[in-house]
Protein backbone atom coordinates (compact mmCIF):
# COMPACT_ATOMS: atom_id res chain seq x y z
CA UNK A 1 0.00 0.00 0.00
CA UNK A 2 1.27 3.35 -0.93
CA UNK A 3 0.32 7.19 0.94
CA UNK A 4 -0.83 8.30 -2.42
CA UNK A 5 -3.43 6.04 -2.36
CA UNK A 6 -5.13 8.05 0.67
CA UNK A 7 -5.64 10.64 -1.58
CA UNK A 8 -7.98 9.21 -4.63
CA UNK A 9 -10.24 7.53 -2.37
CA UNK A 10 -11.27 9.56 1.22
CA UNK A 11 -14.61 7.30 2.68
CA UNK A 12 -17.47 9.14 3.96
CA UNK A 13 -20.04 9.00 6.99
CA UNK A 14 -23.00 10.21 7.93
CA UNK A 15 -22.46 11.25 11.04
CA UNK A 16 -22.50 14.61 13.31
CA UNK A 17 -26.10 15.73 12.65
CA UNK A 18 -27.32 14.57 15.89
CA UNK A 19 -27.35 17.65 18.26
CA UNK A 20 -26.74 15.70 21.92
CA UNK A 21 -23.23 13.88 20.50
CA UNK A 22 -20.41 15.48 19.10
CA UNK A 23 -18.58 13.57 16.23
CA UNK A 24 -14.84 14.34 14.56
CA UNK A 25 -12.53 12.55 12.93
CA UNK A 26 -8.49 12.74 13.12
CA UNK A 27 -6.32 12.16 10.17
CA UNK A 28 -3.25 9.52 10.52
CA UNK A 29 0.01 10.08 10.22
CA UNK A 30 1.98 10.35 7.07
CA UNK A 31 3.46 6.72 7.80
CA UNK A 32 0.04 5.13 8.81
CA UNK A 33 -1.44 6.86 5.56
CA UNK A 34 -1.55 3.62 3.35
CA UNK A 35 -2.90 1.62 5.96
CA UNK A 36 -5.51 4.06 8.20
CA UNK A 37 -8.03 6.47 6.60
CA UNK A 38 -8.85 7.76 10.12
CA UNK A 39 -9.27 7.90 14.13
CA UNK A 40 -12.90 8.85 14.79
CA UNK A 41 -14.55 9.80 17.88
CA UNK A 42 -18.11 10.22 18.86
CA UNK A 43 -19.22 11.20 22.30
CA UNK A 44 -22.34 12.52 24.28
CA UNK A 45 -22.41 16.58 24.72
CA UNK A 46 -22.98 17.70 28.36
CA UNK A 47 -25.67 20.49 28.62
CA UNK A 48 -23.21 23.02 28.66
CA UNK A 49 -21.35 21.95 25.65
CA UNK A 50 -21.58 23.50 21.78
CA UNK A 51 -20.18 21.93 19.10
CA UNK A 52 -20.47 22.16 15.18
CA UNK A 53 -21.84 19.93 13.52
CA UNK A 54 -20.96 20.25 9.40
CA UNK A 55 -23.98 18.19 8.81
CA UNK A 56 -26.64 18.58 11.27
CA UNK A 57 -29.96 19.31 10.82
CA UNK A 58 -32.20 21.92 12.10
CA UNK A 59 -35.11 20.09 13.64
CA UNK A 60 -35.58 16.82 15.88
CA UNK A 61 -35.26 14.34 12.75
CA UNK A 62 -31.88 14.35 12.23
CA UNK A 63 -30.08 10.94 11.94
CA UNK A 64 -27.03 9.64 12.45
CA UNK A 65 -26.42 6.79 9.69
CA UNK A 66 -23.17 3.92 9.02
CA UNK A 67 -22.61 3.87 5.56
CA UNK A 68 -20.34 1.58 3.28
CA UNK A 69 -17.49 2.75 3.03
CA UNK A 70 -15.28 -0.26 2.20
CA UNK A 71 -13.04 -0.04 5.49
CA UNK A 72 -12.92 -2.21 8.34
CA UNK A 73 -12.78 -0.27 12.08
CA UNK A 74 -11.78 -1.08 15.31
CA UNK A 75 -14.01 0.37 17.77
CA UNK A 76 -13.57 1.13 21.84
CA UNK A 77 -16.53 1.41 23.75
CA UNK A 78 -17.11 2.84 27.01
CA UNK A 79 -20.36 2.67 28.88
CA UNK A 80 -19.99 6.06 30.81
CA UNK A 81 -22.97 4.82 33.62
CA UNK A 82 -21.94 1.56 33.92
CA UNK A 83 -17.96 2.17 33.37
CA UNK A 84 -17.89 -0.99 31.28
CA UNK A 85 -15.75 -1.52 28.30
CA UNK A 86 -15.21 -3.64 25.17
CA UNK A 87 -13.14 -3.29 22.04
CA UNK A 88 -15.14 -4.78 18.95
CA UNK A 89 -14.30 -5.49 15.06
CA UNK A 90 -15.88 -3.89 12.24
CA UNK A 91 -15.67 -5.78 8.95
CA UNK A 92 -16.59 -5.00 5.84
CA UNK A 93 -20.74 -3.58 5.70
CA UNK A 94 -22.55 -3.95 2.75
CA UNK A 95 -25.97 -2.03 4.14
CA UNK A 96 -26.30 0.81 5.94
CA UNK A 97 -27.71 1.20 9.41
CA UNK A 98 -29.16 3.74 11.45
CA UNK A 99 -27.56 5.02 15.13
CA UNK A 100 -29.46 5.26 17.72
CA UNK A 101 -27.99 7.07 20.93
CA UNK A 102 -29.50 6.41 24.52
CA UNK A 103 -29.20 9.33 26.72
CA UNK A 104 -29.80 7.26 30.07
CA UNK A 105 -26.78 4.94 28.87
CA UNK A 106 -24.05 7.39 27.05
CA UNK A 107 -21.33 5.50 25.42
CA UNK A 108 -18.36 7.23 24.66
CA UNK A 109 -16.71 5.21 21.39
CA UNK A 110 -12.73 5.94 20.00
CA UNK A 111 -12.14 4.23 16.60
CA UNK A 112 -9.74 2.98 13.98
CA UNK A 113 -11.10 2.91 10.34
CA UNK A 114 -8.56 1.49 8.11
CA UNK A 115 -8.21 2.13 4.57
CA UNK A 116 -9.17 -0.52 2.14
CA UNK A 117 -6.60 -3.25 2.47
CA UNK A 118 -4.94 -1.65 5.22
CA UNK A 119 -6.48 -4.09 8.06
CA UNK A 120 -5.11 -7.01 6.29
CA UNK A 121 -1.68 -5.34 5.35
CA UNK A 122 -1.18 -5.12 9.13
CA UNK A 123 -3.55 -8.02 10.80
CA UNK A 124 -2.06 -10.42 7.65
CA UNK A 125 -5.75 -12.25 8.57
CA UNK A 126 -8.52 -13.10 5.88
CA UNK A 127 -11.40 -10.34 5.80
CA UNK A 128 -14.19 -11.92 4.63
CA UNK A 129 -14.00 -14.18 8.00
CA UNK A 130 -15.74 -10.80 9.51
CA UNK A 131 -17.42 -9.20 6.96
CA UNK A 132 -21.34 -8.19 7.64
CA UNK A 133 -20.18 -8.40 11.47
CA UNK A 134 -19.35 -7.09 14.79
CA UNK A 135 -17.01 -9.04 16.88
CA UNK A 136 -15.03 -8.97 19.84
CA UNK A 137 -11.29 -7.86 19.24
CA UNK A 138 -9.67 -11.05 20.37
CA UNK A 139 -11.38 -12.60 17.55
CA UNK A 140 -9.43 -11.07 15.48
CA UNK A 141 -6.53 -9.31 17.30
CA UNK A 142 -6.07 -11.91 19.99
CA UNK A 143 -4.06 -9.24 23.21
CA UNK A 144 -4.90 -6.04 22.04
CA UNK A 145 -7.78 -5.34 24.48
CA UNK A 146 -5.87 -6.57 27.16
CA UNK A 147 -2.47 -4.85 25.91
CA UNK A 148 -3.90 -1.29 24.64
CA UNK A 149 -8.21 -1.11 25.24
CA UNK A 150 -7.70 0.23 28.70
CA UNK A 151 -4.66 2.36 27.96
CA UNK A 152 -7.48 4.22 25.16
CA UNK A 153 -9.95 4.14 27.27
CA UNK A 154 -8.36 6.01 30.40
CA UNK A 155 -7.52 8.69 28.24
CA UNK A 156 -9.97 11.78 28.11
CA UNK A 157 -8.14 13.14 25.37
CA UNK A 158 -9.17 12.01 22.15
CA UNK A 159 -5.51 13.29 20.26
CA UNK A 160 -3.39 11.16 23.16
CA UNK A 161 -5.75 8.45 22.13
CA UNK A 162 -4.63 8.82 18.58
CA UNK A 163 -0.74 8.52 19.60
CA UNK A 164 -1.43 5.63 21.91
CA UNK A 165 -3.18 3.89 19.04
CA UNK A 166 -0.44 5.30 16.09
CA UNK A 167 2.50 3.81 18.42
CA UNK A 168 0.88 0.28 18.51
CA UNK A 169 0.01 0.66 14.65
CA UNK A 170 3.40 1.33 13.71
CA UNK A 171 4.99 -1.60 15.89
CA UNK A 172 2.45 -3.96 14.03
CA UNK A 173 3.57 -2.22 10.53
CA UNK A 174 6.77 -3.11 11.06
CA UNK A 175 6.02 -7.06 11.92
CA UNK A 176 3.96 -6.94 8.48
CA UNK A 177 6.07 -5.09 6.79
CA UNK A 178 6.66 -7.76 3.79
CA UNK A 179 2.48 -7.61 3.73
CA UNK A 180 3.13 -4.69 0.80
CA UNK A 181 1.05 -5.67 -2.36
CA UNK A 182 1.69 -4.34 -5.87
CA UNK A 183 -1.42 -6.11 -7.23
CA UNK A 184 -4.08 -5.01 -5.04
CA UNK A 185 -2.02 -1.90 -5.08
CA UNK A 186 -2.86 -1.47 -8.54
CA UNK A 187 -5.96 -3.04 -8.32
CA UNK A 188 -7.47 -0.80 -6.01
CA UNK A 189 -6.05 2.19 -7.73
CA UNK A 190 -7.27 1.34 -10.97
CA UNK A 191 -10.94 1.30 -8.88
CA UNK A 192 -10.52 4.78 -7.18
CA UNK A 193 -9.43 6.82 -10.28
CA UNK A 194 -12.69 5.22 -11.72
CA UNK A 195 -14.56 6.15 -9.05
CA UNK A 196 -15.74 2.65 -9.24
CA UNK A 197 -16.61 2.89 -12.83
CA UNK A 198 -15.31 -0.02 -14.16
CA UNK A 199 -16.25 -4.01 -14.61
CA UNK A 200 -14.39 -6.93 -12.95
CA UNK A 201 -13.30 -8.34 -16.97
CA UNK A 202 -11.89 -4.59 -17.12
CA UNK A 203 -9.67 -5.52 -14.01
CA UNK A 204 -8.68 -9.11 -14.59
CA UNK A 205 -7.29 -7.85 -17.80
CA UNK A 206 -5.50 -4.91 -16.83
CA UNK A 207 -3.89 -6.94 -14.60
CA UNK A 208 -3.72 -10.21 -16.90
CA UNK A 209 -5.44 -12.59 -14.03
CA UNK A 210 -8.11 -14.80 -13.77
CA UNK A 211 -11.20 -13.31 -12.38
CA UNK A 212 -11.31 -16.16 -9.87
CA UNK A 213 -7.85 -14.62 -8.48
CA UNK A 214 -8.74 -11.54 -8.18
CA UNK A 215 -12.28 -12.52 -6.19
CA UNK A 216 -9.40 -14.68 -3.77
CA UNK A 217 -7.62 -11.49 -3.26
CA UNK A 218 -10.52 -8.85 -2.68
CA UNK A 219 -11.86 -11.35 0.16
CA UNK A 220 -8.41 -11.84 1.49
CA UNK A 221 -8.09 -7.65 1.55
CA UNK A 222 -10.55 -6.06 1.37
CA UNK A 223 -13.26 -8.47 2.47
CA UNK A 224 -15.79 -8.62 -0.41
CA UNK A 225 -15.94 -9.43 -3.96
CA UNK A 226 -13.82 -6.69 -6.46
CA UNK A 227 -17.73 -6.42 -7.90
CA UNK A 228 -19.61 -5.22 -4.28
CA UNK A 229 -16.33 -2.89 -3.44
CA UNK A 230 -16.74 -1.17 -7.00
CA UNK A 231 -20.04 -0.76 -6.44
CA UNK A 232 -19.56 1.00 -2.80
CA UNK A 233 -16.42 3.02 -4.28
CA UNK A 234 -19.43 4.68 -6.75
CA UNK A 235 -21.99 4.55 -4.03
CA UNK A 236 -19.40 6.78 -2.27
CA UNK A 237 -18.53 9.24 -5.38
CA UNK A 238 -22.64 9.66 -5.45
CA UNK A 239 -22.53 11.11 -1.60
CA UNK A 240 -19.16 13.08 -2.09
CA UNK A 241 -21.31 14.84 -5.14
CA UNK A 242 -24.49 15.00 -3.15
CA UNK A 243 -22.68 17.17 -0.76
CA UNK A 244 -21.04 19.67 -3.14
CA UNK A 245 -22.55 22.91 -3.01
CA UNK A 246 -23.22 23.52 -6.77
CA UNK A 247 -26.65 22.45 -8.59
CA UNK A 248 -27.46 18.55 -8.80
CA UNK A 249 -29.88 17.36 -11.20
CA UNK A 250 -30.79 13.31 -10.76
CA UNK A 251 -29.93 12.54 -14.39
CA UNK A 252 -26.93 14.45 -14.15
CA UNK A 253 -25.73 12.32 -11.38
CA UNK A 254 -26.37 8.95 -12.47
CA UNK A 255 -25.08 9.82 -16.27
CA UNK A 256 -22.06 11.19 -14.77
CA UNK A 257 -21.33 8.28 -12.23
CA UNK A 258 -22.02 5.45 -14.77
CA UNK A 259 -25.98 4.33 -13.98
CA UNK A 260 -27.85 3.39 -16.96
CA UNK A 261 -30.55 5.71 -16.10
CA UNK A 262 -31.68 7.65 -13.21
CA UNK A 263 -33.97 4.73 -11.57
CA UNK A 264 -30.99 2.10 -11.60
CA UNK A 265 -29.17 4.88 -9.55
CA UNK A 266 -32.11 5.12 -7.24
CA UNK A 267 -32.27 1.75 -6.82
CA UNK A 268 -28.47 1.30 -6.06
CA UNK A 269 -28.59 4.34 -3.59
CA UNK A 270 -31.10 2.84 -1.66
CA UNK A 271 -29.57 -0.77 -1.45
CA UNK A 272 -26.82 1.41 0.59
CA UNK A 273 -27.92 4.78 1.75
CA UNK A 274 -31.01 3.09 2.94
CA UNK A 275 -33.19 5.57 1.51
CA UNK A 276 -33.02 8.02 -1.96
CA UNK A 277 -30.99 10.23 -3.40
CA UNK A 278 -33.25 13.32 -2.42
CA UNK A 279 -33.47 11.95 1.42
CA UNK A 280 -29.82 11.65 1.30
CA UNK A 281 -29.17 15.36 -0.09
CA UNK A 282 -31.80 16.75 2.55
CA UNK A 283 -29.59 15.31 5.01
CA UNK A 284 -26.59 16.58 4.14
CA UNK A 285 -28.18 19.50 3.92
CA UNK A 286 -28.30 20.30 0.33
CA UNK A 287 -31.71 19.58 -0.37
CA UNK A 288 -32.33 23.03 -2.22
CA UNK A 289 -29.51 22.26 -4.33
CA UNK A 290 -30.33 18.53 -5.71
CA UNK A 291 -33.69 18.78 -8.02
CA UNK A 292 -35.48 16.53 -10.59
CA UNK A 293 -35.58 17.70 -14.07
Amino acid sequence: MQVQMHTLFRPKQASGRVATNRYMEISPSLLLAPYVSCYWLSEPLRQDQDCYHPFKLQHEEAIDRVLPDGCNDIIFEHDLKRNQFRTRYSGFFEGSFTITYDEQHPVRKFGVRFFPGGAHALLGVPLHEFANSLVDIDLVWPGMHNEIGYRVFEEPSSYKSVQIMEQYLLSCMRTHNSMNDSLIYNLLHHIFVTEGKTSVQELANREVISTRQMNRIFYQWIGTSPKRFCEVVRFQAVIDALQSPRMIDGASLALNHGYFDQAHMIRDFKRFYGESPLVAAREFGSMSDFYNP
